[in-house]
């Protein structure tokens, strides 16, 4: 019996929640019909979103996919979510260095184009891929940033999410007595906006805390709480989570029968969604709990069970390596791919304002030219003085447009300004050009037909 529970154990199904197979199904069925680009790379990023749990590499390739149509087609916005997305999924994968820098590429488009909202989720991911790497101090600097924008934006999940995280970064640091206040922060807020994934977390971290300082009545009481809340919200990681911790104050009390079931609900949670690590954490606590109760076989199995799961994490963790070798050469690939379409593009540009510009000479030299023959009259030459005025002074402004995107980070209020405070200086300067350009080339054009009028009747005068 013992090696068919075994053998469930190891043929994890990563299909997760009935839920989220249904999300992603719709998801799908969305993409398939919609034409739009810039939708479907948001629908590309929402599909990566929902796989990156059970199935990282078609996260990680449906982020690329979104990254490259959204380079494609120029939706700066949509490629900072992509690359937000393949960071999540380097994560999964252990390659923490990796995540940090896609999340930094993703950050510096965020603040280019000024997206407050893309901005405080990257600062949260930056702070988990420093938590990930055990630097909970760095993690708190980015935690705290997502909190200060939140609040400034009025995002209050996002505030809670932030709330919460910073409770856990204390926490790992031991300062208890700051996570707690966070955490409770963090859960009045998720019960103001009912936010059931952070309501869950927030009282499983106050359940944590509680459990650190031996307070193991309050523990049981939020990690209790916080177990219909995270059912609620789907969340199965998080669910097996507050069991094990339930587990472990059953177990430090003496109640060892208690203990035995709620690690049995966290283990066969763990086991249905797939959470190896999850399985091995629960697994290796009840071979202890069992060898403590004497009670060798079930000690035996589980001590067995901790091992294969190791040794499966182990070979997944070896086969994440070759993935994520496979993903950087792809990813490079994709980014020398746009550095020479962004060349391409440049080159394309330059040429046409060469064109312009070629095309704007010809044109005074040719205005010039016949504005000095009797073939044209003095309303062409006003008319054409105009128009070859406003194609320059509009060349102008074509040309200095990206140079001001670039200076004011795209912000349309600062451009405005510029924009009109150049307009106050060109304006009366082109009235002024104009006047000038057409009183001299009329006035020149007029004495060029008054003396070849002249000369034709002193020719018919001398016949």
């Amino acid at each position: 019996m013992k090696k068919i529970i075994l053998f469930l154990f190891l043929c994890f199904s990563l299909t997760g929640l009935k839920a989220q197979t249904t999300n992603i199904d719709s998801l799908k069925l969305v993409l398939q019909k919609e034409k739009q680009d810039t939708t479907r790379v948001l629908l590309l990023s929402e599909l990566s979103f929902s796989y990156v749990a059970s199935k990282p590499d078609s996260a990680m390739n449906l982020a690329m996919e979104a990254l490259q149509l959204s380079r494609r087609i120029g939706f700066v916005k949509g490629e900072a979510v992509s690359l937000n997305r393949i960071g999540n999924a380097y994560g999964v994968f252990g390659n923490y260095p990796k995540r940090l820098e896609v999340l930094l590429k993703a950050l510096k488009i965020n603040e280019k184009i000024n997206n407050r909202d893309g901005l405080s989720r990257n600062y949260i991911n930056i702070g988990l891929a420093y938590s990930n790497m055990g630097d909970s101090r760095q993690a708190l600097r980015y935690y705290f940033k997502s909190k200060a924008l939140s609040e400034q934006i009025n995002e209050k999940q996002l505030l809670s999410i932030s709330l919460e995280t910073i409770a856990r970064a204390y926490k790992n640091l031991k300062i208890l007595d700051s996570a707690m206040i966070f955490a409770q922060q963090a859960n009045i807020l998720a019960n103001q906006i009912n936010y059931s994934r952070m309501i869950g977390f927030s009282l499983q971290e106050m359940g944590n805390i509680h459990s650190e300082t031996g307070q193991n009545t309050l523990a049981l009481e939020y990690y209790r709480l916080s177990v219909p809340q995270l059912k609620k919200a789907e969340d199965l990681e998080g669910l097996g989570q507050s069991f094990l911790g339930m587990a472990k104050v059953f177990e430090k009390t003496g109640q060892i029968d208690s203990s035995l079931f709620y690690a049995g609900e966290g283990i066969t949670i763990a086991q249905k969604s797939g959470f190896l690590r999850q399985v091995l954490d629960i697994s290796s606590f009840l071979s202890v709990v069992y060898k403590n109760k004497s009670n060798v076989d079930s000690a035996y199995f589980y001590l067995k069970l901790s091992k294969t799961v190791n040794d499966s994490l182990f070979s997944q963790q070896k086969q994440q390596q070759l993935q994520n070798l496979a993903f950087d050469e792809k990813l490079r690939q994709q980014e020398l791919a746009f550095a020479e379409f962004k060349a391409k593009q440049e080159r394309n540009m330059n040429l046409q304002y060469a064109a312009i510009a070629v095309g704007l000479i010809t044109f005074i030299i040719l205005f010039v030219a016949l504005s000095r023959s009797i073939i044209v009259k003095p309303k062409f030459i006003e008319f054409f003085s105009v128009l070859g005025l406003l194609a320059l002074f509009e060349f102008i402004n074509l040309f200095m447009h990206p140079h001001l995107a670039h200076l004011t980070h795209d912000s349309p209020i600062l451009m405005l300004l510029i924009l009109i405070g150049i307009g106050a200086l060109l304006v009366p300067l082109h009235h002024q050009l104009e006047k000038w350009i057409t009183e001299i080339m009329v006035e020149k054009n007029k004495k060029i037909r008054l003396a070849a009028a002249k000369k034709t009747i002193a020719t018919l005068e001398g016949a």
